[in-house]
């Protein structure tokens, strides 16, 4: 198979023919073969098409994390249709937008979000088919809407057909720099990064056509049992966890509780003998390492011993919390991955025992770039916009943010996101952050990312967010929100005197408020919004 020819759906279908039996995907008790995995989305396919999906058409996932998200994302493609992901805390006019956006021609969705889909379906008249998951004992189903059980009993699976590796599927950005924006990913430029990132797992390149390549990791016990830690509806979970164990014929194990619970982590890890799992930076990390600290409700320290990997990516993965991960798993390697929903990676850095630890630089990408505003290639040490090479064909439907985000360098698609970043005389890259977060305070420029390194690395600290408040003289002022060590006791002003001694005085926070949490999204992300009403409630 030429790479131009490489397509999820085939290489998954040949590693079911080839090894049926063994497991794909669990959740709790609930576990499905390949075999399985391969029959539940043919039949699902045959679905989507007998009610009219077709080529290229557009079929939403609004679920939680569970097997049926990779069946669905599966089953669309096999028919070449083109799936998308649908934050599940959207409601009202943020989910009738994204379905709108997506020209969402079928909808597979949790029973417990049936309420949502049911206040939007009248403005959809687009949906053709409603396909319910689980069941939910309040509220009645929604009027003609099937239940994902029955339908695939009563259909027959969907003849295999042959597809191109230029296929798209959707991915939704999280809208954090306004409405969300479908990224067109194409399916044999993911693949590669799938691919990439199946190797960093397993620490070796391996060459050659894929499915020999999972044959043969099979057949060795080789194979990456992953479990995403975060939402599958975000890139860290679906992209960095689950699609390159697939790739490897591997296992996907996903959590059962529908917000992140640490010790449920662990204790799935120890139970399935996960090898790879995917976080979110800090808001992943810190919890994890509260749980290793507090061990099992017996006392007994949880058993991580098979954990080979932690990777991350979408928000800062401080030093200090590297450092704490790998004092309870000292052999497992922790990768940083930094890129944007767009499909750029801008770089990675993989970090064991005993190496330096950094929260914010990485080794840079082949092909990474500065630029100024202007588009004018920038020097070593200089700050601009990180532009990189991307599996992303522009946004759907957008195309004035795609002119604006997405170009051609030398040949190659790039993707412009709007984060800021610089090259180090070394050739690292270290991340800024959004140019949306910087902070002008009196003319000054003030990167949060800076400053919450330094109060992160203060003694008593576990987590911090670095905003910027309204001033009526100055425009901004800087605030943090810092979370203290279990049982500490933070006093603000020492705080901000250790800070003074460290950055320049005009980046040392002006307010700092301590809290028990920083408000953050199921995806790990900040919730600014609540963030700054924090502050103004204080």
């Amino acid at each position: 198979m030429s790479e131009t020819d490489r397509h999820y759906a085939t290489i998954w279908e040949a590693i079911a023919d080839r090894m049926p039996e063994r497991t794909a995907l669990r959740h709790g008790d609930l576990v499905h073969t390949w075999r399985q995995f391969d029959d539940r989305a043919a039949r699902l396919a045959a679905a989507f098409a007998a009610h009219g999906v077709g080529h290229q058409e557009s079929v939403g996932n609004f679920l939680y994390n569970g097997p049926t998200y990779f069946e669905s994302f599966f089953a669309a493609l096999k028919i070449r249709a083109r799936p998308f992901n649908v934050n599940y805390r959207y409601r009202g006019s943020e989910l009738r937008q994204i379905l709108d956006n997506a020209e969402a021609k079928a909808l597979v969705y949790s029973a417990a979000l049936r309420d949502r889909v049911a206040s939007v379906i009248d403005d959809s008249p687009d949906l053709r088919l409603l396909v319910e998951v689980g069941d939910d004992p309040v509220g009645a189903p929604i009027p003609g809407a099937l239940h994902l059980e029955e339908l695939l009993a009563d259909t027959e699976p969907a003849p295999r057909v042959e597809r191109s590796g230029a296929d798209t599927y959707l991915n939704y950005t999280g809208g954090t720099t306004g409405l969300p924006k479908g990224v067109l990913v194409e399916i044999r430029r993911s693949m590669t990064t799938a691919l990439w990132f199946r190797d960093q797992y397993l620490g070796r390149t391996l060459d050659g056509d894929p499915v020999d390549t999972a044959m043969a990791l099979a057949e060795a016990g080789d194979s990456l049992s992953s479990i995403p830690a975060s939402p599958i509806m975000h890139s860290v979970g679906f992209i960095f966890s689950s699609l390159p164990a697939l790739l490897t014929g591997g296992t996907v194990t996903t959590l059962e509780n529908h917000g992140f619970d640490a010790h449920e982590l662990l204790a799935t890890i120890e139970r399935t003998s996960a090898t790879v799992t995917a976080i979110v930076g800090d808001a992943f990390g810190l919890p994890i390492v509260r749980a290793l600290d507090e061990g099992r409700p017996d006392g007994r320290p949880y058993d991580t011993s098979s954990l080979r990997v932690i990777s991350s990516a979408g928000v800062t993965w401080s030093a200090p919390i590297k450092a704490r991960l790998l004092d309870h798993m000292p052999q497992v390697a922790l990768i940083d991955a930094c890129g944007s929903t767009e499909g750029v990676n801008y770089g990675t850095r993989t970090t064991r025992r005993g190496d330096a630890l950094s929260s914010a630089n990485f080794v840079a990408a082949p092909g990474l770039k500065v630029l100024s505003p202007e588009g004018d290639e920038l020097p070593a040490g200089e700050i601009g916009l990180l532009a990189g090479p991307t599996h992303g064909n522009g946004y759907h439907r957008n195309p004035v943010e795609t002119a604006s985000t997405y170009l051609r360098l030398d040949g190659v698609q790039y993707a412009i996101p709007g984060d800021l970043g610089r090259v180090e005389p070394d050739g690292t890259v270290t991340l800024i952050g959004r140019g949306i977060t910087t902070i002008n305070t009196g003319g000054e420029k003030v990167h949060p990312a800076e400053v919450e390194e330094v109060i992160k690395a203060l003694p008593q600290i576990d987590d911090c967010l670095v905003l910027g408040v309204p001033d009526e003289r100055l425009g901004q002022r800087v605030a943090a929100l810092v979370v203290p060590t279990p049982g500490a006791v933070l006093e603000t002003e020492a705080i901000r005197a250790a800070v003074r001694e460290l950055v320049a005085g005009y980046k040392t926070p002006s307010r700092v408020l301590v809290i028990e949490q920083v408000p953050r999204a199921p995806n790990g992300k900040v919730d600014y919004p609540a963030a700054q009403a924090l502050f103004a409630d204080a």
